[in-house]
Formats: structure tokens, C-alpha cells, sequence
């Protein structure tokens, strides 16, 4: 989809701040409010716009931790397999494959160590494909954004 410089800059707007009114909108564009009404139709309907969420602080509600994953022997069927098991696994927030040394990232939330030791042994350790895994736990989040930069 192109998107001009209005739907960039709208983009923008909405990835600060989806609560805003389309008058609101309209009047830091220097557009109508149907005009950008309309523009954030089209943008939904294409799929540009996935969703509008409430952004939760991690910190407040327990512990977050990142899991490298590397496989033993990687296949497809082991990739698949894994990625539909962190697809339906709750505490998982992330999953990338990613190049290097290991296979994947994941990014998971667990009330407190107790529950990511649960979760740990039953989704990783016990995974005779897995080789290694390395858990890092995160203590401070220095810097954490959802906006995707549009070239402004």
C-alpha cells in the first residue's frame, strides 16, 4: 500500500496516541475529521493498522525475561512445531527465528521465577530438539517503543 505523507504523519499520530479524536487528528494534519476518519477506515481495511491495544508496564506485573533457543538439528518440522507451541504459550509475548547462533528469541512475562521455572521445564527443557537455551531476566528496561519509524 503507498501511503502518502497525511497517512505517515497520521500513522504517526496514532502509534503516540490512538485515543485521540478524528477532529483532534484532523486539526495536527490540517485535514477534515472525515477525511481522516476515512483515511483510518482505509488503513485498518488494508491491514496497515492491525490493532489498538492498551500498552501494559511489564514491571508491575511480574518478571520479564528473553530465551535464546538454539536446536540441535534444525528442520522444518522441528521450527514448525516450536513455533506453534510459543504461538499458544500464554507467557509469550515474542517469538522471532532469527539469524546467528541461535534459532530463536522469545520474550515472556511470568508473575514471578516460580512460574518461569514451571513454564521453562515444561516448554524447553523437556523439548529433545532444543540443544541450549540461555535465559536472560530483565531488571531494568532502558528504552521500549512500539511506534515503527516512518521515515519522518
Amino acid at each position: 500500500m503507498d501511503l502518502d505523507r497525511h497517512d505517515q504523519r497520521l500513522l504517526a499520530l496514532l502509534q503516540r496516541n490512538n485515543q485521540q479524536t478524528y477532529q483532534k487528528l484532523g486539526e495536527q494534519l490540517g485535514l477534515s475529521d472525515t477525511a481522516v476518519r476515512r483515511r483510518v477506515q482505509r488503513l485498518r481495511q488494508s491491514g496497515v493498522i492491525t490493532a489498538d491495544v492498551s500498552l501494559l508496564d511489564p514491571d508491575r506485573l511480574g518478571v520479564t525475561v528473553i530465551v535464546s533457543v538454539r536446536f540441535e538439528k534444525e528442520s522444518h518440522d522441528t521450527y514448525a512445531a516450536f513455533k506453534k507451541q510459543m504461538g499458544a504459550s500464554s507467557p509469550v509475548s515474542q517469538c522471532y527465528t532469527v539469524s546467528g547462533e541461535v534459532d530463536f528469541m522469545l520474550i515472556a512475562h511470568f508473575p514471578d521465577l516460580a512460574a518461569y521455572d514451571l513454564w521453562v521445564g515444561d516448554h524447553i527443557l523437556n523439548n529433545p530438539a532444543i540443544a541450549r537455551s540461555t535465559t536472560n531476566v530483565v531488571y531494568t528496561r532502558v528504552k521500549f517503543e512500539t511506534a515503527i519509524p516512518l521515515g519522518e
